[in-house]
This record gives structure tokens, C-alpha cells and sequence, in this order.
């Protein structure tokens, strides 16, 4: 497969979620009106928004150096995790599909980092070692 069909894929969702995940994090940590409100609705404490917020912020950058294939590994099953948790809540609190958009987004763009960074790994092993 050529490099640079696994290449642009990752570059683009990686870049994409990065940046998501960036906003989501400050808007969780300084508990924006609509995400507080959003975090009652579904019956969560206001600190969770504290903890995502800076799990969020932290990750985010990892998924961008490529010196910590293990870290990324981890922050990628950590979004896993957010993005399933926040699908599961919004159904069981009877939300809207389009309510729940967000999170499905943001999970087929993980979805697509990963497989792409995995990928990538395997064809050029060197990429993740440097």
C-alpha cells in the first residue's frame, strides 16, 4: 500500500480530533454554560468536566508527537472510553441521535487515526521509533 494513502488519512483525523479534543478540554475546564448543562442532563457531577477537561488537554498533544507510541496507545484507548461512555449516556438518557453527533464524530475520526496509525506502523515500523 503507498505510504501516502495511509499517511494523509492519519495526518487529517489525527490533526482534526488534536484540535477537537483541545476545545472540548478548555470548554470542560472552565465549565461552559452549555457543557455544564449538557453534564447535568445526563446526570453527572460538575467535577467530571474537571477530569475530562485536563485527560483531554493532556492527551490531545500526545496523539501529535510521535516519540511515545506506547503514551499514544493509551490515550487512544482513553478517548475510546470518553467517546463509548458518552454514546452509552446519551442513549440511556433517551437523547437524540443528533444529540449524540458529537461523540459519534469524534469516535469515527479516532476510529480513522487509529486504524491509519497502525497501519502506518506497519509499513514504515521506523516512523514510530523516531
Amino acid at each position: 500500500m503507498n505510504k501516502k494513502r495511509v499517511l494523509y488519512p492519519y495526518w487529517i483525523s489525527t490533526s482534526l480530533l488534536a484540535a477537537g479534543m483541545l476545545v472540548a478540554g478548555v470548554q470542560e475546564l472552565r465549565h461552559a454554560p452549555e457543557i455544564l448543562e449538557g453534564a447535568r442532563r445526563l446526570g453527572y457531577p460538575d467535577y467530571v468536566l474537571t477530569l475530562l477537561g485536563t485527560a483531554k488537554l493532556v492527551g490531545a498533544p500526545l496523539l501529535l508527537v510521535q516519540r511515545f507510541p506506547h503514551l499514544k496507545e493509551w490515550v487512544y484507548a482513553g478517548f475510546a472510553f470518553d467517546f463509548g461512555g458518552a454514546v452509552i449516556s446519551h442513549t440511556a438518557s433517551g437523547d437524540t441521535l443528533l444529540q449524540m453527533l458529537p461523540a459519534i464524530s469524534c469516535a469515527a475520526l479516532l476510529a480513522v487515526s487509529y486504524w491509519s496509525y497502525r497501519l502506518r506502523g506497519r509499513l514504515s515500523p521506523s516512523l514510530d521509533a523516531a
